[in-house]
């Protein structure tokens, strides 16, 4: 009797897990879509920012103190694409788009002639401690396989729409080593 009464309370155990793990997943999905939503608020204009915080190595770094841009100008349902212009430099774009599994973040290198880079579409996917305001990606697996090293790699995504500021940020092991803050009160013409 008491071996089926463990087994009856295992099986009682498993799916309140399993429900609370579904409740859990709904509310992450009802965060994402939210976060995408207030994106796709400021969709249409380009918005000028600035590093706030830079530790990626010696030395000058491209990032240091650019002219930087993103443009808005490609948002959807499911994807809002994000070219983030460095100076001259028009190489790259952020695609944070829904997917059967969650939210995902990609890194999108081109060349000027628009072939892809070598190092091109690296990102991870949404993990569970983001809300409504901001995101959390760690590198996926696909990331992690072409470039081992990444595997360090946790990228932020911020929406303050009270505050009127994007802001994208870099962690390596945990430790911030790049971050970048958007102007949203200043909207400029897509036409940079």
């Amino acid at each position: 009797m008491n071996t089926f009464k463990t087994l009856l309370l295992f099986v009682f155990s498993l799916l309140l897990m399993q429900c609370a793990n579904s409740e859990t997943e709904i509310q992450q999905r009802a965060n994402q879509a939210e976060f995408i939503n207030q994106i796709q608020e400021f969709c249409g204009h380009a918005y000028r920012g600035e590093t706030q915080f830079i530790s990626l190595g010696d030395g000058d770094h491209e990032l240091q103190d650019p002219d930087m841009i993103m443009v808005l100008d490609e948002c959807r349902d499911d994807e809002v694409r994000i070219p983030f212009y460095v100076d001259e430099d028009r190489s790259r774009t952020w695609i944070l788009s829904m997917r059967e599994n969650g939210l995902h973040l990609a890194h999108d290198h081109r060349n000027p002639d628009g072939t892809e880079q070598e190092d091109n579409m690296y990102g991870g996917w949404a993990d569970v401690s983001g809300d409504e305001s901001v995101q959390f990606f760690p590198a996926d697996e696909s990331t992690i396989e072409d470039r081992p090293a990444r595997a360090a790699n946790k990228w932020s995504v911020k929406i303050l729409p009270d505050e009127m500021e994007y802001i994208y940020s870099l962690y390596l092991n945990g430790e911030l080593r790049f971050r970048a803050a958007f102007d949203l009160s200043e909207p400029h013409s897509t036409d940079i």
